[in-house]
This record gives structure tokens, C-alpha cells and sequence, in this order.
């Protein structure tokens, strides 16, 4: 009798006395009959947790919290040692950034890492700090960056005399990059977040192949200004518009909140309106992209909600002189525009001293 030809009813026992997303994802790779017994705790744990920047970047540990408990978990992760700078994204693999803009590609679940050159010396602002807005992602053949204004690439292989070249066009075709988010397509997205408009890049070329405008909103105010997120799904993009006062501002006076959609087959069709409702979906948001995460009745996630994590600046002294960031999670119902805070628990104990920094979404891999 081998591992594999264990009952599956005591895998699955096992499984869920397991309390690290590594060594489940290390669990579930032993085999196909474990990889089955185990999959029900794996759908209760594929929850996005939040990366929260560290005070200690000489140390290896990182802080992780867990919307599912309000629990924060430190994780070893030795690659991310001297690297002031954590980006996460959805598939797992975060950018890791020094003070003097060496990069690496890490993998908190997994320990895997790998070595990138050096970030382009624009990404240093004016005090010689790294631009917390920076955001990236990474197809199987290349990682694309931004610091704002147009884009750098690097090509995965070769692994000798990797470097980052601008993305031709992209400083034309984009005014200040938002965000970037890759999609199995081949595609990589760029948003203009203040304009609205989807620039869309060919993976394998890194041309620019198509993009979309933004759609036609009627602001209720001329002085709000509207912020976009892209979330790229399966088939689809959807694009999140909305404004600081949704919620309710001054004067009972309400904000914009729109979401629209375009088919990935047909982009030059542009956007259609989304009318209150995304189905057995949940949308998360940070300042590096948007993301979506099915509802599947075992994760906790609520349907047809969007999570958006940020931070805000905490002065602690009359000077103004001892400034701290605070996390901060916030749950929207699209059903109603109702909001709901969930940061007022062990998420409101964690701070960082440096505030230019944020948070961001990762999504354990168990598979």
C-alpha cells in the first residue's frame, strides 16, 4: 500500500488539520488522489489575503492578514529579505523592491524567487524613495512595470542579460498608468486610471494591439473627479468607476458608482453598463489592480461585493512629526451601495512608519 492509496476520508482529515497555505500547497502536490481528497479545504481557503508592508525589511518574516478570521500570520519568506517594497498580485508571485531599486520575483507560498535587474532609476522620486504607486505584473514570458508615466518590460528568458526596455507607444497611448493586469489571453491591460481609458499589449510582442476609450459618464458634479479599476475575468473586463462620495457625502449628497463591462473577444464594441449586479463574484481592489474571486458558499466571500483594501496617514504627536499608516478594508454591496469596515480588528493593530507605502491583495496558490 502507497501514500496515494490512502482513504480519502483520512486525507481529508489531514487536510483540514493543516494551517499553512505552503505546506497544504506542498500537501496537495503529492499526488492526484490527495490533491482530490483535500480539494473542499482548498475551496475554503482560496480567500485573497493582504499583504501589509513590514518595519523590519532586514528580517524574513512578512505579515499576511486573513479576511476569512481577522488574523494576521507571519510567514518566513527569505527572498523578501532587504526588499523595502512588496507588490502582490493574484496569481501568488509578488515584486519585491530595494532602496537602490534592485528586484526580485518571490512566491510567499511556494519560497520560489527570482532575480530581476534592477528597476529603471525613474522609479526614485524626488526624496530618493521608490514610488509607492508602482505597479506590475507578469505574463510566463515577461514582467511589465510602471512608476506612472509609460512602461518597462523584461523578458523572462534568457535568464542571462535580462534588462528592462520601454514599452514602445506606451507613453503615448496612456497618460498615467493605473494599473497593469495580465490575462491568460496573452494580454497585458494597461489603465489610464484618471482617464478611464484600457490600453491592451500583446504578450508575446509587447505592442501595443488595441485599446478602449472610456465610457460616457454624466458626473452628477463637475468637480468630482472619477477613479477607474480593471478587473480582467474569464471571458470579460470589467471596469469600476466610481467616486470619493458613493457612499453619502455632504448634504446627503450621493457619489457616481458604475460598473462596466467588455467582451475580451471584441473590444473595439467598447463598454456596456453593468446594472447592479456581477452574479456569484466579488470583485478585490487595492491601488495595484482589481481582481475577481468567485462565491463559492465555503470561502466566506460574499457575492456581488467589492473589497477594497487602502491606507490612510495616523499623526501621532502635535507636530505632526510621528507619522504612521493605517490599513484599512472596506467591503461595498452592489445590491445597495452599502459599506461595511472590517479593519476595526487585528488589522487595527498593525501599522507601518513609512505611510508612501500600501497594501496589497495576494491569493494563496494551493493547487
Amino acid at each position: 500500500m502507497g501514500w496515494s492509496d490512502l482513504p480519502g476520508d483520512l486525507v481529508s482529515g489531514i487536510a483540514d488539520r493543516i494551517t499553512e497555505h505552503a505546506d497544504l500547497a506542498r500537501f496537495r502536490s503529492v499526488c492526484p488522489s490527495w490533491r482530490s481528497a483535500s480539494a473542499a479545504h482548498a475551496a475554503r481557503r482560496r480567500v485573497p489575503l493582504l499583504l501589509l508592508p513590514t518595519q523590519n525589511y532586514s528580517g524574513v518574516n512578512r505579515r499576511l492578514w486573513s479576511l476569512a478570521d481577522d488574523s494576521v500570520a507571519e510567514i518566513p519568506v527569505p527572498a523578501a529579505r532587504g526588499r523595502s517594497f512588496l507588490f502582490a498580485s493574484p496569481r501568488g508571485w509578488t515584486l519585491g523592491v530595494a532602496n537602490d531599486l534592485a528586484a526580485t520575483l518571490l512566491h510567499p507560498f511556494t519560497g520560489a524567487s527570482e532575480s530581476l535587474p534592477a528597476l529603471p532609476p525613474s522609479f526614485h522620486d524626488d526624496d530618493q524613495r521608490i514610488l509607492r504607486d508602482t505597479v506590475w505584473d507578469r505574463s510566463p514570458d515577461a514582467v511589465v512595470v510602471s512608476s506612472g508615466k509609460g512602461a518597462f518590460f523584461c523578458r523572462m528568458l534568457p535568464r542571462d542579460g535580462r534588462l528592462w526596455s520601454p514599452v514602445a507607444g506606451c507613453s503615448q497611448a496612456v497618460d498615467r498608468v493605473g494599473s497593469i493586469t495580465y490575462c491568460d489571453d496573452g494580454t497585458f491591460y494597461l489603465l489610464d486610471k484618471g482617464a478611464g481609458k484600457v490600453t491592451a499589449l500583446d504578450g508575446a510582442t509587447l505592442a501595443v494591439v488595441a485599446a478602449i476609450e472610456p465610457p460616457d459618464l454624466a458626473m452628477p458634479r463637475p468637480w468630482l473627479i472619477p477613479e477607474s479599476t480593471l478587473v480582467a475575468s474569464s471571458a470579460e473586463l470589467l471596469l469600476i468607476v466610481r467616486t470619493q462620495l458613493v457612499y453619502g457625502g455632504y448634504f446627503g449628497f450621493k457619489g457616481l458608482f458604475k460598473v462596466f463591462r467588455a467582451e475580451r473577444q471584441s473590444l473595439a464594441a467598447g463598454w456596456s453598463e453593468v446594472a447592479g449586479d456581477m452574479g456569484d463574484r466579488a470583485v478585490f481592489v487595492d491601488h495595484l489592480r482589481g481582481f475577481c474571486v468567485e462565491a463559492n458558499g465555503v470561502n466566506g466571500v460574499r457575492r456581488n461585493c467589492v473589497y477594497v483594501a487602502s491606507s490612510h496617514k495616523e499623526v501621532n504627536d502635535d507636530y505632526g512629526m510621528d507619522v504612521w499608516g493605517r490599513y484599512t478594508v472596506s467591503v461595498l454591496d452592489l445590491a445597495d451601495l452599502t459599506t461595511q469596515d472590517l479593519w476595526h480588528g487585528n488589522l487595527l493593530n498593525f501599522r507601518c512608519s513609512r505611510f508612501w507605502q500600501w497594501p496589497s491583495w495576494c491569493m494563496p496558490n494551493l493547487h
